[in-house]
C-alpha cells in the first residue's frame, strides 16, 4: 500500500516540509525487526522517528516521533518524511498495512503478557476512548476511499465522452446548483436523485471530518464545502416550498 494512501492525515504544510526533508536526504532508515522501523532525522535538533507493527500481519502501523509535536500525539513532518524513506527503501513493511495511529494511541508490547490488575474507572474511560479513536480513523479511511473511488470514476466517464467527441449535456439545474452537486459527487456524494436538507447535512457532516484544518484538512476546503451547501440547502429549500 502507498503512504500517499494516509495523506489526509498530515496538514499540507506538515506534508510539504516533510517531503523536503526526504527530498534533501535528511532521513536515514534502521530496521532491527520486521515489526520495527527507526528512522532519523539529521537536522541541527535530531529526530527519532519509529513505526510499529503488532505482527507481520497486522493491519495497522502505529508511528511516533520524539519532536515537540510528535509529544502532543500529533502527526508531525518528521513521521511524513519517514513514511516516505520507508517505502522507498522498504516497500515490503507496508504490504498489507492500510490504517496509521499514533503510538500513544495504542498499548503496543512485545513482551510476555503479565496478569493485569482490575481496570479501574480511569482506564476503562481510557480504552472507551481509544476505541472510539480507532473506530473513527476507520471510517475517516474508508470516506477517503470512497471520494477517491467516486473521482476516479467521474474522470473515466469524462474521458469517455471526450474520446467520443460528447459535448456536456445542458444540465436541468442553475449552474450554481450543478457546480455544488459536481463538487459531493466528486467527493463520493450523489444527491442529484434525493435532494433534500437531511442528507445535504448528513454529506457535509462526513466530508467535514476530512476538510476542516483541524482534521488535515485547508481552510479554502472547508469554506468551499460549506458554501456548495448553502447552495443546495437554499436550493432544497425552494423545491420544498413549490412542492406545498
Amino acid at each position: 500500500m502507498s503512504v500517499e494512501a494516509w495523506e489526509h492525515f498530515f496538514k499540507p504544510e506538515v506534508r510539504s516540509s516533510g517531503r523536503k526533508l526526504f527530498a534533501e536526504g535528511k532521513v536515514s532508515v534502521a530496521q532491527p525487526s520486521d515489526t520495527e522501523i527507526v528512522a532519523f532525522i539529521r537536522i541541527s535538533s535530531p529526530f527519532k522517528v519509529s513505526l510499529k507493527t503488532k505482527s507481520i500481519s497486522s493491519d495497522t502501523v502505529f508511528a511516533d516521533c520524539n519532536c515537540p509535536a510528535g509529544k502532543k500525539d500529533l502527526f508531525c513532518k518528521h513521521i511524513w518524511a519517514a513514511l516516505l524513506a520507508t517505502e522507498q527503501k522498504n516497500p515490503d513493511f507496508f504490504e498489507e498495512k492500510t490504517q496509521i495511529e499514533k503510538a500513544d494511541s495504542a498499548v503496543i508490547t512485545t513482551t510476555t503478557a503479565k496478569a493485569k490488575p482490575a481496570p479501574t474507572a480511569q482506564s476503562k474511560a481510557y480504552e472507551e476512548k481509544q476505541a472510539a479513536y480507532k473506530e473513527q480513523q476507520k471510517e475517516k479511511q474508508s470516506l477517503y476511499r470512497k471520494i477517491q473511488y467516486q473521482k476516479q470514476k467521474l474522470r473515466m466517464h469524462e474521458f469517455k465522452k471526450k474520446k467520443k467527441g460528447h459535448t456536456s449535456e445542458e444540465s436541468e439545474f442553475p449552474r450554481d446548483v450543478e457546480n455544488a452537486l459536481n463538487f459531493f459527487s466528486q467527493n463520493g456524494f450523489e444527491l442529484r436523485e434525493s435532494m433534500n436538507k437531511e442528507i445535504i447535512s448528513t454529506a457535509k457532516k462526513k466530508l467535514a471530518r476530512i476538510f476542516h484544518p483541524d482534521r488535515g484538512g485547508t481552510h479554502e476546503e472547508i469554506l468551499e464545502l460549506n458554501n456548495f451547501s448553502d447552495i443546495l440547502m437554499k436550493f432544497a429549500h425552494k423545491l420544498s416550498e413549490t412542492a406545498k
